[in-house]
C-alpha cells in the first residue's frame, strides 16, 4: 500500500491516475484517518478543475467528492481544520456539491464556526471574512497575517499545501 507521503508526491506530478487508485487504496484501510481524508477530498476537489474529462468521467468525480463531502460530515465534523477546509471548498465552488443556494450558505456557515472555534487563527479569519466582505480594511489585514502563517502551515508535498500556499499567501 502507497503511504500519504508518497501520494501526495503523485499528485503533484499530475498522475491522476496513479493517485486516485492510491488514495481509495489507502482511504479504505484508513477511513477514519483525517489526513488521509482531507488530502483525497482535496485532491478530487482540484482534480474538478485540473483532470482530464475522460478521468472526471470514469472516477464519477463530481459523485465522489459529493460522498466524500458527505462521509467527512459524519466522522469530522466535530474538528475545526474540516470545517475551514470544507467551508473553503464549498464556498469557492458550491455548484459542485449540489443545491447551490443551500451550499453556499452551508459554505459560509461552516468558515463562520472554523473562525468562532479558533478566532485567533488568521488563515480561518481571512477566510470568513473573505466570504462576505472582501474589500474591507479588516479582510486586507486578515490577508496579510495570515500571509504569516500560511507557508509554515502549508509547508509539505502535495495539492492541498501547494494550493494553499499559492492562493492564501497574499503578502505583497
Amino acid at each position: 500500500m502507497t503511504a500519504l507521503s508518497d501520494i501526495l508526491n503523485i499528485e503533484e506530478q499530475g498522475n491522476f491516475n496513479a493517485a486516485f487508485e492510491s488514495y481509495v487504496e489507502l482511504y479504505n484501510s484508513e477511513p477514519s484517518n483525517f489526513d488521509v481524508w482531507k488530502h483525497f477530498y482535496f485532491f478530487l476537489w482540484t482534480a474538478i478543475e485540473d483532470a482530464p474529462s475522460e478521468f472526471q468521467e470514469r472516477v464519477n468525480l463530481r459523485q465522489r467528492m459529493q460522498k466524500m463531502y458527505e462521509e467527512g460530515k459524519r466522522k469530522f465534523q466535530h474538528l475545526t481544520e474540516f470545517k475551514f477546509l470544507t467551508g473553503y471548498t464549498i464556498s469557492i465552488f458550491p455548484y459542485e456539491f449540489g443545491d447551490y443556494d443551500s451550499l453556499e450558505k452551508e459554505g459560509k456557515e461552516l468558515l463562520r464556526q472554523a473562525y468562532q472555534e479558533e478566532s485567533d487563527d488568521e488563515i480561518y479569519k481571512m477566510a470568513y471574512l473573505g466570504s462576505f466582505e472582501s474589500d474591507s480594511r479588516e479582510y486586507r489585514n486578515a490577508e496579510i497575517k495570515a500571509s504569516e502563517v500560511v507557508l509554515s502551515r502549508f509547508n509539505g508535498p502535495g495539492l492541498l499545501n501547494s494550493y494553499f500556499r499559492q492562493v492564501l499567501n497574499r503578502k505583497e
